[in-house]
């Protein structure tokens, strides 16, 4: 993973109804300065049965949820709704690492985590899909927060060593997307995510971002969102709304018995 120049940015500025604009020093972070982020604190342990018998296993490190880091950064602990996209994955899988455009490129899966947080949902697919057979797998794990980033980047070291996987910053929005997807070599057959809305300011830029960077043929959103995480402000109806509006159709694939759902999304026809 190669060094990159990241602007400093903290999720609880979406809260506090900030944005980088207002916010950025003039000077500019180099993502390895990781000096500021104290130790974890919580470890998480994984382990995923694939129907050939494999078995993939994840080890990550963060925060409790209680902890003062994830008042400024969520994304340094674990959400619910990651547990029912992680099965997702696992369960149709073979599906889903199979939908890349033949027509348009060889034989390379390309996969973006949005809100990537501690990389549980990222990582595990990138390794279904390689399971799957796509040794050529590209994945990019993506969060906005500056110390999200940061353990996202030790979690990432620590699994999955070795080529074909980078972490790099990703604030939503049009103009964010595209100039994010001028450093790609193309866009994303599958893009994932899961507990990215909690405030309706972002719900727009979200979905600009995924119609922006997912591929326009066969290419899919897996979003899984808990509706009644604590302190969230959304509702379904207000975010599949602004989905259609931005150029994206859904596919309801899956809600349990609690406050959990799971939709899939593709660009419009």
């Amino acid at each position: 993973m190669s060094s990159q120049i990241e602007i400093p940015w903290y999720d609880a500025w979406t809260r506090w109804e900030r944005d980088s604009n207002q916010c950025i020093p003039t000077n500019a972070l180099d993502v390895t300065d990781e000096d500021s982020l104290p130790p974890p604190t919580e470890s998480y342990d994984f382990e995923y049965t694939l129907p050939n018998d494999h078995t993939i296993t994840l080890k990550l490190e963060g925060y409790h949820s209680d902890s003062e880091q994830t008042w400024n950064s969520t994304g340094l602990t674990l959400w619910r709704s990651s547990y029912y996209l992680c099965h997702f994955l696992v369960d149709h899988s073979a599906l889903l690492m199979s939908q890349r455009d033949h027509l348009n490129r060889k034989n390379q899966m390309r996969i973006l985590e949005v809100g990537s947080g501690l990389g549980r949902c990222g990582m595990l697919a990138h390794l279904l899909s390689k399971s799957n057979g796509n040794d050529e797998t590209y994945t990019i794990l993506t969060d906005g927060d500056t110390d999200t980033l940061k353990q996202l980047r030790k979690n990432v070291r620590d699994n999955i060593p070795g080529e074909g996987v980078d972490c790099k910053q990703l604030l939503w929005g049009n103009q964010h997307a595209k100039k994010f997807l001028l450093q790609q070599t193309s866009t994303f057959d599958l893009i994932i995510g899961s507990d990215l809305l909690y405030v309706t300011s972002v719900i727009q830029p979200l979905f600009e971002t995924v119609f922006q960077l997912l591929e326009p043929k066969s290419g899919k959103f897996l979003m899984a969102h808990c509706c009644r995480r604590v302190g969230n402000d959304v509702t379904l109806d207000e975010i599949l709304r602004i989905a259609r509006k931005t150029g994206l159709e859904y596919k309801e694939e899956l809600r349990n018995d609690e406050d959990i759902v799971l939709f899939s999304f593709r660009l419009q026809k």
